[in-house]
């Protein structure tokens, strides 16, 4: 998506240093800008522009356009939560993926792996799905 790529641009070191700035707190470890070192000191994690939460994060916000539109959703005040709710979601995912990788040089192996990516994605995209489903269920459960 344009806008995602260009607002990363602009807020690429801000919203990496926040992502490490999480993984660091969660593993208790230090960390110099977007650089957290593992929690078994055997190594230090970059945090790269690959790895950021933003991505996904305007993917979840399209979902809940996307959802919306699809079952002509009348607007409400629950909305914001609902799509927040989504993007916190793939927050929380996208740093607990990384706060694992960051434990060991082999949790970093086994979590940034193939399937460390599917398991993660999928994750997301229930995680994503779910919640704009959860906030447009009226409409979608009314009769037809």
């Amino acid at each position: 998506m344009l806008w995602s790529r260009l607002f990363f641009h602009f807020f690429a070191e801000l919203i990496l240093r926040v992502d490490a700035a999480l993984v660091g707190w969660i593993l208790r470890t230090p960390r110099t800008g977007d650089v957290v070192e593992f929690a078994d000191a055997s190594g230090v994690l970059v945090i790269l522009p690959g790895c950021s939460s933003l991505a996904n994060v305007s993917l979840a916000f399209l979902c809940w356009v996307t959802v919306s539109q699809l079952v002509s959703h009348k607007k409400t005040a629950y909305d914001l939560f609902w799509c927040l709710m989504a993007c916190f979601s793939v927050v929380a995912v996208n740093v607990s993926r990384i706060s694992f990788m960051g434990l060991s040089q082999w949790h970093y192996a086994m979590f940034h792996s193939w399937w460390g990516g599917a398991v993660a994605n999928t994750t997301i995209l229930g995680l994503t799905v779910g919640f704009c489903v959860l906030g447009v269920r009226r409409e979608l459960l009314r009769p037809i």
